[in-house]
């Protein structure tokens, strides 16, 4: 009897589908994104952390620099060819890699990660409005403050119905978001090392040896603040590489560039790496060592809300607090496509409802503000799946196994995967308890123990057996989803501009006014302006900047219909 190929095809669930072919998405978005998270709150804490290490503003650069080309160079040779290979998440892809109970195991895991993060970022933006409404700081594990409470819910429910409009949502918030952020972060530069310079009575500077000079000794002084650590420059180039292991090294932003046209949009990651995770963290920790010199307070009890409200006042405040919803988006939209594999009965709206009312909970706790543990734990727990669909994806076919071959051989886990996981957990929890390899550089060799032991156990285990006949019914069921793909993106809503001569004008206006900006902030470091002056006139700039950039965002996608020609997301790509 025949097999029903298109009954077959039309059986996969949604979340288990490759994306179609008009829902690839424009290069735009991808700076947006990548923009959006990695310029953003993360790098506030981070930044600041940096500078209690004990380690040298040279060595402080140096390794930022070598982390971030190989975040880069990861992101692109092993997250985006795989994610633009398949169309679809890791979350997906995990049922066909290990089968569909270590699917959900690991959804859970990744799920609860997200959601950890995303709580983490909620709490360092609540920090920004307890210094606007004089709620005191939180340093207590749990809060202290029913005020503070309320402005974690309002703020989580801003997140959450961004995140339930899905990947064109979040890229478009972001996207008018991180242009106004690289100013911000420019400012701790320009407008910070001003208030650096007459808090510690240096000179002024005159040559980038005397910038050198100034960051050496005020801020990446070699000296360990009490509660810090004696790191080198190894080890900062380690926490750079390490720092989004598990989002391109283990895979989990297969979900972003399962839209991307080609996997050469993995190099674009490398606009947030080098803005976000060295120019920006590089700022923050200037922010950070002038407000605890200017506060006189230890910057390890100074949240993201005290130290820029010091330096940069309400403006900074409101980096702060944006910052942390351009980070939130993503994470708690990566937390949701991981439980919609599990609660398939629910829509994922109401999955990214329930996913952010859990954030909204855990980010009550200011607890969640310590980012670095929350890091920490990610990298060492997640990553090594990564390293597995790596291996089953692109080694063990040039060894002569069969790509997906426990999803072949029926099995519910493929105990090949569980094993090597296992073996990598195993390894990462002795030394972490030996102390014999610093975390910061402990990702390397537990990827590569997973990845090298998935490979013997599944060539062993059943990799080797003939699937010729499960390869080709798939491969028929899959031309037949395509065609179903196809008739349903008839049926897909294109953006059409409400008035595309207002939109442009509104645009175009937005983008002098941030030129303005960036003008202005530089002015303060050459003595054209004041720091009193940027702090007065910076907020209502930016008001006016994200009226215009507002209008223009919501006069370009305010209005769908069923005719055209663009989607959004390729619209958005040509603009940008």
């Amino acid at each position: 009897m025949a097999k029903n190929y298109k009954a077959m095809a039309a059986a996969i669930p949604m979340e288990d589908r490759p994306i179609s072919k008009k829902n690839v998405s424009g290069l735009g978005n991808f700076f947006g994104i990548y923009g959006g998270e990695h310029i953003a709150a993360t790098e506030f804490v981070i930044g600041a952390t940096l500078v209690t290490l004990g380690v040298k503003a040279t060595d402080i650069f140096i390794g930022l620099f070598i982390g971030n080309i190989l975040a880069t160079l990861t992101y692109a040779l092993i997250c985006a060819p795989i994610g633009v290979d398949t169309r679809l998440t890791l979350y997906s892809y995990l049922k066909k890699v290990m089968g569909p109970y270590m699917q959900k195991i690991y959804n859970i895991v990744w799920g609860l990660a997200s959601i950890a993060m995303a709580a983490s970022m909620l709490t360092v933006s609540a920090s920004a409005v307890r210094e606007i409404f004089g709620i005191k700081l939180q340093t207590e594990w749990y809060p202290t403050d029913i005020k503070f409470v309320l402005v974690v819910i309002v703020l989580g429910i801003i997140v959450t119905l961004v995140a339930a409009n899905g990947f064109e949502a979040v890229a478009k918030f972001s996207s008018v978001c991180v242009p106004w952020m690289i100013v911000v972060f420019m400012a701790g530069f320009f407008v910070v090392i001003p208030q650096l310079i007459r808090a510690t009575g240096a000179a002024n500077l005159h040559s980038f040896g005397d910038f050198m000079n100034l960051m050496n000794t005020s801020v990446w002084s070699g000296a360990v603040i009490k509660g810090g650590q004696k790191l080198t420059m190894f080890h900062v180039a380690g926490f750079a590489w390490m720092c989004n292991l598990a989002y391109h090294g283990g895979l989990n932003d297969m979900a972003l560039f399962r839209y991307a046209k080609s996997p050469k949009y993995g190099f674009v990651t490398s606009y947030g790496m080098f803005i976000g995770h060295f120019f920006a963290w590089g700022s923050a920790g200037i922010m950070g060592a002038t407000a605890s010199i200017l506060l006189n307070k230890s910057l390890l009890i100074l949240d993201s809300g005290a130290i820029t409200s010091a330096v940069l006042g309400a403006t900074g405040l409101l980096a702060v607090i944006i910052a942390g919803w351009t980070t939130a988006n993503p994470s708690i939209y990566r937390a949701s496509l991981a439980y919609e594999t599990i609660f398939t009965k629910i829509s994922p709206k109401k999955v990214t409802y329930g996913v952010g009312a859990v954030m909204t909970l855990v980010g009550c706790f200011p607890i969640t503000m310590n980012i670095m543990t929350i890091v920490n734990i990610i990298v060492l727990v997640v990553p090594a799946i990564g390293a597995i669909v790596f291996a089953e994806h692109w080694i063990i076919p040039k060894l002569g196994g069969t790509r997906c071959w426990a999803s072949y051989k029926g099995l519910k886990i493929n105990y090949a995967g569980l094993i090597a996981w296992l073996l990598s957990l195993a390894f990462v929890s002795y030394m972490t308890i030996t102390g014999t390899i610093h975390s910061y550089c402990l990702f390397l060799p537990t990827y590569l123990i997973a990845m090298i032991a998935y490979v013997i156990l599944a060539l062993n285990m059943g990799a080797r057996d003939d699937y010729s006949a499960q390869v080709e019914e798939e491969k028929k069921v899959m031309e037949e989803l395509e065609k179903i793909q196809e008739e349903e993106d008839e049926e897909q809503v294109n953006y059409v501009s409400k008035n595309p001569g207002l939109q442009k004008l509104a645009a175009r206006a937005s983008y002098v006014v941030l030129a303005a900006f960036a003008i202005f902030t530089i002015s303060v470091f050459l003595g054209k302006a004041s720091v009193l002056q940027w702090k007065t006139y910076s907020f209502p700039i930016t008001i006016v900047y994200f009226v215009l950039g507002g209008l223009a965002t919501y006069l370009k996608y305010g209005y769908a219909e069923k005719e055209g020609n663009v989607t959004g997301a390729e619209d958005l790509a040509n603009d940008l």
